[in-house]
């Protein structure tokens, strides 16, 4: 495993680091086979499938460049096309606009418990990009969904979008570690029990 992080951080400069990859990697290396929904196709979508083996791995993607790309290049990925229709310069309008904020997605994702959704797309790197209003969102609505005991992971969290996202929708009492640029979130089991306070009420 050290040797392909230190691959993908080598051929893909300014992504993820080598410190972010090794984090991620234990929390599913923990959990593993389990139910792992990654935002975001890219150069390490083959990493993710080998190390969550015999578990289920679903990714949604809303470039269609990327989408084919890496659909072509591995066989029998189980990947989802979407569109957000969001620009990052509406992120503070857009923060109390929850129906705007709803992500079409098939039922099959609706309707899994997911135990890691993990937070890389779409692009978010100045105001006309889409931002990640929407997949933040999601990743909180389905882990609430999931009834807890979910390990949310967002990447990019030194931006102001999704700091204030995070805040809002997965709440700085879940937030459980921060390496680098990523922000880890544990939504945990007490979700089940209505008399705790949660973020459920934004959602």
């Amino acid at each position: 495993m050290l040797d392909e992080i230190k691959e993908l951080v080598k051929n893909n400069p300014g992504q993820l680091t080598e410190e972010e990859y090794f984090t991620i990697a234990k929390i599913i290396d923990n959990k593993k086979p389990c139910n792992l929904l990654i935002f975001g196709l890219g150069n390490d979508s083959s990493f993710w499938l080998k190390l969550n083996q015999n578990g289920e791995t679903v990714f949604i993607e809303d470039n269609n460049e990327w989408y084919d790309k890496i659909t072509k290049k591995i066989s029998n990925i189980k990947a989802h096309l979407v569109s957000y229709n969001t620009r990052r310069k509406d992120y503070k309008e857009l923060l109390h606009q929850h129906k705007q904020l709803e992500l079409s997605l098939p039922p099959n994702i609706l309707n899994t418990k997911w135990d890691i959704i993990f937070v890389d797309a779409p692009t978010s790197y100045n105001d006309n990009t889409p931002g990640r209003m929407k997949s933040i969102y999601m990743a909180a609505k389905l882990s609430f969904l999931s009834g807890g005991n979910t390990h949310v992971i967002v990447h990019d969290c030194h931006r102001e979008a999704e700091q204030l996202y995070c805040d809002t929708f997965l709440s700085n009492k879940n937030l459980i570690n921060s390496v680098n640029k990523l922000r880890i979130y544990f939504i945990n089991s007490d979700l089940k029990n209505p008399k705790k306070k949660t973020n459920k009420k934004y959602l």
